[in-house]
């Protein structure tokens, strides 16, 4: 029993897209309790919508992402 050329091609396809989404799988991140770590507010009046983190490679700088607005904190 042949398979049909246009199944073929889906499933090809599907295929590739699958090894390429594993070729380039996120990295997991770091889980803690909050008991574990010495934890600050971060707030500023009229901005909302915290929604993107990054720290920086050296771990020193936490960049914040807000609803037009970004900060750079001492993460130290």
């Amino acid at each position: 029993m042949r398979m049909c050329t246009p199944i073929r091609g889906l499933l090809m396809a599907l295929a590739v897209m699958f090894g390429t989404a594993m070729a380039f799988a996120p990295i997991p991140r770091i889980t803690w309790e909050h008991r574990e770590v010495r934890l600050v507010q971060f707030h500023e009046p009229d901005i909302y919508n915290y929604s993107a983190l990054l720290l920086s490679e050296n771990k020193d700088t936490l960049y914040i992402g807000a609803r037009e607005a970004v900060f750079a904190v001492n993460a130290l």
